[in-house]
């Protein structure tokens, strides 16, 4: 089975050296699939452990020493994939990931990919909930048996850290800030590799 992988990968180098290289944090299986069925025909999804990637890479690169799978191996970092276009172009490839990006609720621990701010106004929660926002240390009052906001609440700041009482809070709200999909990070093409603004 490994070889398996071993051979698809080194082929798919050699024999159609176009492919976007991608980010799969927090996609979920059936997005996953989604994708791959999109792209049933057009492309080819590879995935796998980069241990299993890098030993392919280096193996491929000894037989077709001008591939450029050397320089490909040491871009090989995160939780990343390829996606080949064997029989489309690569901005058809970015096209249809684009469609498959999903909403999500903000975890504990995870990073804000931007900034988020609670407006000033009703929530819609009753007052028996006022408990999570003094968690947090946002004026409240309670207006025809509501909570509102006194004033807007910067309650996520880009980089930094969901805490607890924050997830916890906008899960209340119903408000799912973040969105996910596969993030195109670089391009493999001809033996070169590229960041992905470049296309």
């Amino acid at each position: 089975k490994k070889q398996k992988y071993f051979d698809k990968l080194v082929d798919l180098c050699v024999n159609t050296p176009n492919a976007l290289i991608i980010c799969a944090d927090f996609v979920a299986s059936t997005q996953m699939q989604d994708i791959r069925m999109e792209l049933r025909g057009k492309a080819q999804v590879l995935m796998g452990k980069n241990t299993m990637i890098r030993k392919a890479l280096e193996m491929g690169h000894l037989a077709h020493p001008d591939a450029g799978m050397d320089v490909l191996r040491s871009n090989i970092r995160g939780n990343i994939g390829f996606i080949f276009a064997t029989n489309c172009q690569l901005d058809d490839i970015r096209e249809i990931l684009g469609k498959h990006v999903r909403d999500s609720a903000a975890k504990s621990g995870q990073v804000a990919k931007a900034n988020l701010s609670l407006p000033a106004g009703p929530t819609g929660m009753d007052p028996s909930q006022t408990a999570f926002f003094q968690a947090l240390n946002i004026g409240t009052k309670i207006v025809k048996g509501q909570i509102e906001l006194v004033s807007e609440f910067p309650i996520l700041k880009q980089g930094e850290r969901v805490s607890p009482s924050s997830a916890i809070l906008l899960a209340k709200l119903g408000i799912r800030p973040f969105q996910y999909g596969m993030e195109v990070e670089q391009v493999f093409q001809d033996g070169s590799v590229f960041p992905a603004a470049v296309l």
